[in-house]
């Protein structure tokens, strides 16, 4: 199963779009305000320059000239719009504690004092700090705003709204983000509305209400296309792709995978562009430069044959150190493509592996599938029909294992090429677990066998959601499938202060001790690992190899009366 948690990544790229766009439209009214008092303001202090260089986005000149002012007597006004200055110049250089300090020392009685509040929260929000965030901009939703133009209160809500998801905290999210996008609706904002519909969907799929959030996915998706901003563009279709992935509809998640590759290389290409320009721009500097030098070098030479030396000396060591840029750009260049060529062997070496695999280990199952299916047309041809319930069991049977295999073998070939999704973090282990067996329980009841389950639903770990989810999924499937009838199967789930252990016990065939010895003592996975004949299929090895991703420990031991013990150890943090 590919990731759900993948989704949630587009929220919290709304929510900062979302403060800085209205962080924009804020800056504009008090630069506004800031030139109308300058123009007015008399005095001849550091503080009418601090204000110049502010509007002209020279921050460190700014921090220069408020710290001499600040260092002068000043009145009340002038010491909130220095701090404010700092402020901001410490938020735009990332600087978020010292921005932070300079905001919390501005007076209420300044004009912007409710800006400062929503900043604030901004900041809060860079630094992953949701319920500090909250409290600040719930401040200014309780405050009287009706009156302030800088203050976009649809836009409060929305962070509000994406602050409580990040939280967790679903029913308070949803009525934010709900509020939200019904005033977004009435502006006709599409912008705003194609990230307000993701984040919704992603509050639903969160909660796996997915009849809910896949029409938002899908509402986002659309208004997605008559905009120009290839991010949000690339962004509703990367979601839609892994909304298809759950839901195993993988020619239409492709669709959306290479329609996400064309809007997110669209994007690069922009920025490349951009940059390009940028990069000619800087060039042309350079070169204007290096014609001044010349020029001044050549009416130095008229004033004394000394000073030409002096030039050709310069001349000289300009081209020695451009000689030497070029030579070891050059060997950069040849490390680069031997670095990429030596990566493009391993990952046709992975494919070609792969295909041997797959060609192994289909063919006995597809000729099995064949002759049941010539057995199940000879029973119908005789009307043998008393025969077909056991020839359909074994052809579903047959087929259950090779979905089985190539769900495996997706997960092994995306984990080795890199392209396996993977975003652990700590949460409770619990639920992911109950999600898991749920989808087990009836294949277990067809042999009447007990799961029985002791999970605390406080243990937490840090982990990947659905990575886990393809371990548990083999693990289960495999003590079913080797667990006779009226058998037992206990999930326990307990931990200590830095570990958490899911620990699955069955009652079936076990393990040889050469198998135990085998697969305990893994430590380099790879796909020559793989050893049938020795119980390591590659189902197996992916456990073991998804488990380390996560920085855990695998383990296998067999019971002392019967069965075997599988062992999952999770970090806490």
């Amino acid at each position: 199963m590919l990731k759900r948690i993948s989704c949630t990544l587009f929220f919290f790229l709304c929510c900062v779009y979302f403060v800085h766009s209205q962080e924009n439209a804020m800056q504009e009214v008090v630069v506004q305000t800031i030139q109308h008092k300058i123009a007015n303001y008399t005095e001849k202090d550091f503080f009418k320059e601090a204000s110049q260089y502010f509007i002209q986005k020279e921050f460190d000149s700014t921090l220069v000239f408020t710290t001499k002012q600040l260092n002068l007597p000043s009145s009340n006004m002038v010491t909130d719009y220095c701090h404010y200055y700092r402020g901001v110049s410490f938020q735009l250089k990332e600087l978020y504690d010292e921005a932070e300090k300079e905001f919390l020392q501005v007076s209420k009685k300044f004009e912007f004092y409710l800006l400062i509040k929503v900043v604030l929260g901004e900041i809060a929000i860079e630094q992953r700090a949701f319920q500090k965030a909250i409290a600040y901009f719930q401040k200014v939703e309780q405050s009287n705003y009706q009156h302030l133009p800088f203050i976009d209160i649809h836009s409060i809500h929305h962070n509000i709204g994406t602050s409580f998801l990040h939280l967790e905290m679903y029913d308070k999210a949803e009525t934010y983000l709900i509020k939200s996008k019904d005033a977004h609706e009435l502006q006709r904002d599409t912008v705003r509305l194609v990230s307000s519909y993701s984040d919704i969907a992603n509050l639903y799929y969160l909660q796996y209400k997915d009849d809910l959030a896949i029409p938002y996915f899908k509402k986002a998706h659309k208004l997605a296309q008559k905009i120009s901003d290839y991010e949000l563009k690339s962004k509703a279709a990367f979601n839609l792709a892994i909304v298809e992935e759950n839901r195993k509809d993988f020619s239409k998640a492709l669709k959306y995978r290479k329609e996400y590759e064309q809007w997110h290389d669209s994007l690069i290409n922009e920025n490349k562009v951009w940059e390009t320009a940028q990069r000619q721009k800087q060039l042309a500097i350079k070169e204007k430069q290096k014609q001044v030098v010349i020029l001044e070098a050549i009416n130095k030479v008229g004033i004394a044959q000394r000073n030409g030396f002096i030039f050709s000396s310069i001349v000289l060591l300009i081209l020695l150190g451009t000689g030497t840029y070029f030579y070891r750009e050059k060997v950069k260049a040849n490390k680069t493509i031997a670095a990429q060529k030596e990566a493009l062997n391993e990952l046709n070496a992975t494919k070609d592996y792969l295909f041997s695999v797959v060609s192994h280990d289909l063919r006995s199952p597809v000729n099995a599938l064949r002759k049941q299916h010539k057995q199940l047309k000879a029973e119908i041809e005789k009307q043998a029909y008393e025969n077909l319930d056991k020839t359909i069991a074994t052809a579903t049977t047959i087929s259950e294992g090779m979905y089985g295999l190539l769900n495996n073998i997706l997960h092994w070939s995306l984990e080795q090429s890199k392209q396996l999704l993977f975003l652990p973090k700590v949460m409770r282990l619990q639920p992911t677990i109950e999600h898991v067996i749920f989808d087990f329980k009836e294949f277990a009841s067809t042999k009447n066998i007990s799961l029985q389950t002791n999970l605390d639903e406080e243990i937490t770990a840090n982990f990947d959601r659905e990575s886990l989810k393809v371990v548990l999924r083999n693990l289960l499937d495999n003590a079913i499938k080797y667990t006779p009838k009226y058998g037992n199967i206990q999930i326990n789930l307990s931990s200590t202060a830095t570990e958490a252990c899911i620990e699955i016990k069955d009652s079936g065939i076990g393990f040889s001790s050469d198998q135990i010895i085998k697969i305990n003592q893994l430590t380099t996975i790879t796909m020559e690992k793989i050893d049938r004949s020795k119980g390591v299929g590659l189902g197996l090895l992916l456990c073991v190899t998804l488990i380390r991703k996560n920085k855990g420990n695998f383990s296998i031991e067999n019971n002392f009366d019967k069965g075997s013990t599988i062992k999952i150890i999770l970090p806490k943090t």
